[in-house]
């Protein structure tokens, strides 16, 4: 009896080790088959650098997320260091795609992108934050002091409501921070951009929670205080657009035209009739529409004329094809 009682505990832990065996070799076959998954390269390093006085540089650019459908179509686009850039376009024209590309979060199908040496951060116009303090949410637990944060903050307009708070920069904010609002959080967002002194600043309709007087301060603060580096930046905000130093109208995936904006306006009808359609929407619902059917109006007319007339001289590449944001 006394041998059956010393062998009773390690016959259980056999039969315990025997009846989980076939459940470790599931998780272990699942576990496998994401270890054997093929590695991509990261697009980042298929980005060139660009050469002097060129912020970005792309080149005969391809995208698509489905095979036979492009999002971006032989686009071409050139902007030099230092400079302002407004990208416009209807939803879906490939606006946010081409940050993507050129921020190196995807590679393109074909073509080159180069852009300027140094940092590019890209700014998301849903903000994330995460469930700890201002602070940390701007430096990220990187070696970035606090004159640094205070420095970020105050060009994205955002240190005084900072300096309201009980904690200042120690205060809380929630989980994707749900103690403050959506334009404090896009301000924060961006701050933790400028925090990393880019030489490239991607902003994808970041300030689009900011009342017009607010985005315009920063736009001028980014100006006074980022000296040589490059700001491109997704706006359907009439006053942001005028603010740019030029704007990029990209329409079916192409460059349709690029200059100043009231340029384009005086000699662009479908830019005109979309920055028509973005005011009356703003103002009124129901005229946006009118104005967006207009818009595509115009758009077609274009491109009756195009076949007969040669193009503009606004213009960047040749007429488009291709969808997205």
């Amino acid at each position: 009896v006394y041998l059956f009682t010393l062998l009773v505990l390690p016959l259980r832990l056999i039969g315990y080790a025997l009846s989980e065996l076939p459940h470790s070799l599931a998780g272990w076959g699942r576990v496998r088959e994401i270890l054997d998954e093929p590695t991509e390269p990261d697009p980042a390093t298929a980005i060139g650098s660009a050469p002097p006085g060129v912020g970005v540089s792309l080149s005969g650019v391809d995208f698509a997320y489905e095979p036979d459908r492009l999002v971006l179509d032989g686009l071409d686009l050139d902007i030099d260091i230092g400079r302002t850039v407004a990208l416009v376009g209807a939803t879906g024209s490939g606006k946010s795609t081409l940050l993507g590309l050129i921020a190196g979060l995807r590679a393109a199908d074909r073509g080159e992108i180069t852009r300027q040496p140094g940092g590019c951060a890209l700014v998301f116009q849903e903000a994330f934050l995460l469930g700890g303090t201002i602070r940390d949410n701007v430096t990220l637990g990187d070696p970035v002091d606090d004159d640094a944060v205070r420095r970020a903050l105050s060009i994205a307009s955002a240190l005084d409501f900072v300096d309201e708070l009980p904690s200042g920069l120690d205060t809380v904010v929630g989980e994707r921070g749900v103690s403050v609002s959506g334009g404090q959080r896009q301000r924060i967002a961006l701050a933790r951009a400028l925090a990393r002194q880019p030489r490239l600043l991607l902003l994808d309709d970041t300030t689009s929670a900011l009342d017009p007087a607010t985005e315009a301060t920063i736009l001028a603060q980014l100006k006074a205080n980022l000296v040589g580096v490059t700001t491109l930046i997704v706006a359907s905000r009439p006053s942001t657009i005028a603010l740019a130093d030029e704007v990029v109208f990209i329409a079916d995936g192409r460059v349709a035209a690029q200059g100043p904006h009231s340029e384009l306006v005086e000699r662009h009808p479908t830019y005109r009739a979309l920055v028509e359609a973005y005011e009356h929407d703003r103002e009124s619902p129901g005229s946006g529409q009118a104005a967006l059917s207009s818009a595509a109006s115009a758009r077609t007319a274009a491109s009756v004329s195009s076949a007969t007339s040669p193009p503009l001289e606004a213009s960047a590449s040749s007429a488009p094809t291709g969808a997205d944001r």
